[in-house]
């Protein structure tokens, strides 16, 4: 074989070599890409789980404490204290007043 055989044959197998590596390594980039979705994914399925199980748990219990009347706090319709006329109206209204402060802060409400 002469010298330029022996180049061309050398310059194949450098750009076959260099073709090979290539595709060697988008090989491996996409077996990592992949990797790295299914991980991916299931950890997202994980945590959807997690926080569907937490949410449905909070909205039950919120939903019993919803239905549940609570016994600390009693609200009076009428005023059956009141229904001899003993005492004057401003003082009614200082009771109502009293009574409705008491219930906010209670419940933690603000007074608007």
């Amino acid at each position: 074989m002469s010298s330029g055989q022996w180049l061309v044959v050398v310059a194949l197998a450098f750009v076959w070599g260099w073709l090979t590596a290539d595709w060697r390594r988008d090989s491996l980039e996409l077996a990592i890409n992949t990797a790295a979705q299914v991980a991916g994914n299931e950890s997202r399925k994980a945590m959807q789980g997690i926080a569907s199980d937490s949410a449905r748990a909070l909205e039950d219990k919120l939903e019993a404490l919803k239905n549940v009347a609570p016994r600390e706090i009693r609200t009076e319709i009428l005023k059956p204290v009141f229904t001899n006329r003993c005492l004057s109206d401003e003082f009614v209204s200082m009771y109502n007043s009293a009574a409705a402060g008491t219930e906010r802060a209670l419940s933690g409400k603000p007074e608007n």
